[in-house]
């Protein structure tokens, strides 16, 4: 076999095991190919005149006792194979522990380093494509200006409300918000500060509905806050409350205020084309009527 091991592509050590007195192990390197220079950085010559002290002296600062471990694993006559990283060599390694006679054996070691850097990679990468799908996905029912749900995803939910109504009886209402002379106040401030507005008017229907609540942009100055598990008379009062957070609003342009027209509607049974052509009547009906006004 000796003149075959340096074609071998792995480090090759055949390993002798030596006790001291105290019966502590050790082992001896009897021979190993030129392949151990390039793990270890010794050359073979060298590895072959000390014991394990030097053959893994760089390992020294390990929790392991290395000699110990190989030499167990050895004389279990199995084929043994360990990876680990060591620090002192800056790889990780390979170890295959074999041919295990007369308290000698072999240690076939391969650098794995490559390997193992290509699987961290590979995993990194896999991990930043699921984040971004996630946010793909996220990003595909969320209106990116008040970053609150979009119409898309709203009809799914309303969709889910009404499933449940049917199977369950669980009442829910639907609110429609329009804020008054919105279009105006574009053509008159600016559209950078009407994004502010909507941002922020966002914001207050967010904080006044509930967890179980779902808030979303219908359309421009538009929005829907899906009331759910509640009664007609519930939904008065938290509309109400919309209302009135709205008024606390300050512009600071000019002294102008914010004010919304609005419609609330409690659902009842019908398609919902019937459920949002009731709330946009109701909500045509309001605005007619002047500002600051929510029908039911």
């Amino acid at each position: 076999m000796l003149e075959f091991i340096n074609y071998i592509s792995d480090a090759l050590i055949m390993c002798r095991i030596v006790r001291d007195e105290t019966g502590k192990v050790d082992l001896f390197a009897e021979f190993t190919n030129n392949r151990v220079e390039d793990i270890m950085g010794e050359r073979p010559e060298n590895l072959t005149k000390y014991g394990g002290s030097k053959l893994f002296s760089q390992a020294s600062d390990s929790l392991f006792d290395w000699p110990r471990i190989l030499s167990e694993a050895a004389m279990t006559n199995e084929h043994k194979v360990i990876e680990q990283y060591f620090p002192s060599f800056e790889k990780y390694l390979r170890i295959s522990v074999f041919g295990y006679k007369d308290d000698c054996f072999y240690l076939a070691i391969q650098d794995i380093t490559e390997k193992k850097e290509i699987r961290r990679i590979l995993l990194e990468k896999d991990r930043q494509i699921r984040l971004l799908e996630n946010e793909i996905k996220s990003r595909a029912n969320i209106d990116m200006l008040t970053k609150l749900y979009n119409f898309q995803f709203m009809i799914d939910c309303i969709n889910n409300s009404m499933a449940s109504y049917r199977e369950e009886g669980v009442n829910f209402c639907m609110l429609i918000t329009d804020i008054d002379d919105f279009k105006t106040f574009n053509l008159k401030y600016g559209i950078n500060t009407g994004d502010i507005v909507l941002q922020d008017y966002a914001h207050i229907l967010s904080t006044v509905a509930r967890k179980i609540d779902v808030v979303g942009r219908y359309e421009n100055d538009k929005f829907i806050v899906l009331m759910n598990n509640v009664d007609i008379d519930i939904a008065k009062l938290m509309a109400e409350k919309v209302k009135m957070e709205t008024k606390k609003y300050n512009l600071n342009i000019n002294n102008t205020q914010l004010s919304i027209c609005g419609a609330l509607v409690e659902y009842g049974g019908e398609t919902i084309e019937e459920l949002f052509e009731k709330a946009e009547s109701l909500l045509h009906k309001a605005q007619s009527m002047g500002k600051g006004i929510i029908l039911s």
